[in-house]
């Protein structure tokens, strides 16, 4: 009998994200079929990590951001996917390999800005700093370690990138243009200021002021990457299957230099 009266303490796992019962799906407490009626695929994202509705002007801006990076073209690592799918393997592998690819080099820096985009604003609340005197503290020691600060520059957008803009005006004209996106912005001003080069903020480094100042945990910034990105990688690898003969090359062999070892025979080795 006292086996049958345990507790939630008793239970080897917690969630407060969704359950599945006898009354169907809900998350965040709401029933999915209410959500499938109701919200969009971003307010329903927002429900499934703050579990909360958002308002009208929070998702419309947290679509916007999900569109901005569905998909940037055969010349992003994550298309990787063509050449997997040339191979012949199923397309949730060629998914899969197109989503390894999103790093703290290609896509995935907004989570490390994010987290210091919260610390930074933070401090400068406790100091009563201004935001333009905290990204300068910023830049300069950043200069003083020689450490580059994520979030800024990119080698296909060196020098403005069309999705920041409209983030930043979209933000602006919803009301959501909050004090992390400020800092960044702050920051992007007085790299310009310290090294007299324009260094724009890059698409990873928008998405990860946006998605604090809608409340969102640092940790989750590169989801907002993955997610989309994944409708992007499947229709590359979906195209690749249906207009190409198959067994891509990622070079041929007179666009590769071999610079190893020459003229050896495992004779002389064993000498």
């Amino acid at each position: 009998m006292l086996r049958e009266q345990k507790t939630m303490t008793d239970k080897k796992w917690r969630t407060a994200i969704s359950t599945f019962d006898d009354d169907g799906a809900s998350i965040g407490g709401y029933q999915i079929q209410d959500l499938m009626e109701n919200l969009d695929f971003g307010a329903a994202m927002f429900v499934l990590y703050q579990q909360r509705v958002p308002s009208k002007e929070e998702a419309k801006l947290l679509n916007a951001l999900m569109v901005s990076v569905i998909d940037h073209g055969i010349v992003a690592p994550s298309a990787v996917s063509r050449i997997v799918a040339a191979s012949g393997v199923p397309l949730q592998a060629c998914v899969a390999a197109g989503i390894l690819t999103i790093g703290d080099v290609h896509g995935g820096a907004g989570q490390e800005i994010a987290r210091k985009l919260q610390i930074w604003v933070e401090e400068a609340k406790a100091a009563g700093q201004s935001l333009a005197d905290k990204a300068r503290a910023i830049v300069a020691d950043s200069r003083k370690a020689k450490e580059r600060i994520e979030g800024y520059g990119h080698p296909l957008h060196p020098h403005r990138d069309d999705r920041v803009d409209c983030l930043v005006k979209m933000a602006g004209e919803l009301g959501l243009r909050g004090d992390n996106l400020n800092l960044a912005l702050a920051i992007q001003d007085a790299i310009e200021e310290a090294t007299g080069r324009h260094i724009p903020l890059n698409i990873d480094g928008i998405m990860a002021a946006v998605l604090c100042d809608l409340g969102f945990d640092w940790r989750v910034a590169r989801v907002f990457i993955f997610v989309p990105r994944a409708a992007g990688i499947s229709a590359h690898a979906v195209e690749e299957v249906k207009r190409e003969r198959g067994w891509r090359k990622i070079a041929n062999h007179d666009e590769v230099e071999y610079d190893g070892p020459t003229g050896r025979t495992v004779g002389e080795a064993a000498e």
